[in-house]
């Protein structure tokens, strides 16, 4: 598979994308970073190519790439050589920009859950909370198909690629399934981050107001206030130092109601 979405807007620059791939926390979010506010910003047009999993040249940028999804402490309780491997044998999609042998910006997998019931990311999520091991167990026992998303970008893709990464992953997962289907349910695994900030006190200290300060959470995928929305199970993991891991399950409908939202959003910016 190869396209071509060209967007009609100048997309803003807040970095190089080489600079993106550093391990920093927020790497991968679609939010304004505020201590770069000063910088800066160029306007470039990108025209964004959109290809299948490449076997010989995808797989390290993979393993990078959900390493940054999940993070320092969960990336480790899971083989991602392993993992890589399954989303090369799974419909994935992936953005670039300078050719199908070039490093993906961004990528969104679909894994058969059943076919991979037993693989080691499965045992992961099974062990993230009762109810995903519930919802897993309840799969295993009907006729429902389920599909493990997992998908990763840099901090420089614009929101606007999300629909059509989306829409065009699920024709991929629809095609694999056969005779125009679609999976029942989706298991969505993420982040997000928590931030600092002062905030004025209603109560008055003898030298003015009192500044304290509070934490806020934010997205670093814009989709995922959707999913979460719209979702049939939600829970979220413990903070670890600012990350915070989360887990939806959502059905094909609902997925698809998430990605119309999210892009009515994204055409009033």
């Amino acid at each position: 598979m190869g396209a071509t979405v060209k967007l009609s807007d100048a997309i803003k620059r807040k970095r190089d994308l080489q600079d993106a791939e550093s391990d920093i926390d927020i790497s991968s979010t679609d939010s304004e970073n505020d201590g770069e506010s000063g910088e800066e910003q160029e306007i470039v047009n990108i025209d964004f190519d959109f290809f299948n999993g490449n076997k010989d040249v995808d797989f390290h940028a993979f393993k990078n790439l959900v390493r940054q999804l999940m993070g320092p402490q969960e990336s480790n309780k899971v083989s991602l050589s392993a993992l890589a491997d399954l989303i090369l044998e799974s419909p994935t999609t992936t953005i670039k920009t300078d050719g199908q042998e070039s490093d993906p910006y961004c990528f969104l997998s679909f894994i058969d859950y059943k076919s991979h019931k037993d693989s080691d990311y499965a045992s992961y999520l099974k062990k993230a909370d009762p109810k995903m091991a519930d919802f897993l167990k309840t799969i295993d026992n009907s006729n429902k198909t389920c599909a493990l998303i997992l998908s990763e970008r840099l901090i420089n893709m614009p929101p606007e690629i999300i629909a059509p990464l989306f829409n065009i992953g699920l024709e991929d997962a629809s095609s694999s399934l056969g005779e125009g289907k679609n999976y029942d349910y989706y298991v969505i695994l993420s982040r997000k981050f928590e931030v600092s900030v002062e905030v004025d006190d209603d109560e008055k200290s003898g030298q003015g107001r009192k500044r304290v300060k509070t934490s806020e959470i934010d997205y670093f995928h814009e989709e995922d206030r959707f999913f979460e929305r719209n979702a049939k199970i939600h829970f979220d993991s413990e903070s670890r130092k600012g990350l915070i891991s989360t887990y939806v399950v959502i059905d094909h409908s609902s997925l698809l109601k998430s990605i119309e939202e999210v892009t009515t959003l994204v055409a009033t910016w």
